[in-house]
């Protein structure tokens, strides 16, 4: 879901955004000298359950999948923010795009 498909769904959001080049826990992108882009997440202010993604950088697919099964599994955002991802990747985004400090979700 789209942050406002959410919200019409009757959920409380919160949605982190940031361009992949600021994101310092995801170097994949820089290593192939690609750093374009933007990731988002949408997660319900309740629950912490994530309700959508848009990952629009290299290796997106990585993340698809990922943010995809956590959806399935009502995986809390928050374990996707603290998991620790294999080195490079895409998938270490979630350390940050979740809300870090520098990057609070809003709501």
């Amino acid at each position: 879901m789209t942050a406002e498909q959410a919200r019409e769904a009757g959920h409380e959001v919160k949605v982190a955004s940031k361009p992949v080049a600021t994101i310092a826990a995801m170097p994949r992108p820089k290593i192939e000298e690609d750093a374009h882009g933007v990731i988002e997440a949408v997660v319900d202010a309740a629950t912490d359950l994530v309700l959508g993604a848009r990952p629009h950088c290299v290796e997106a697919q990585e993340l698809v999948n990922l943010v995809a099964l956590a959806m399935r599994a009502d995986v809390m955002a928050s374990a996707l923010r603290d998991g620790i991802w294999t080195h490079p990747s895409a998938t270490e985004a979630l350390n940050e795009v979740h809300g870090g400090a520098d990057v609070p979700l809003r709501r």
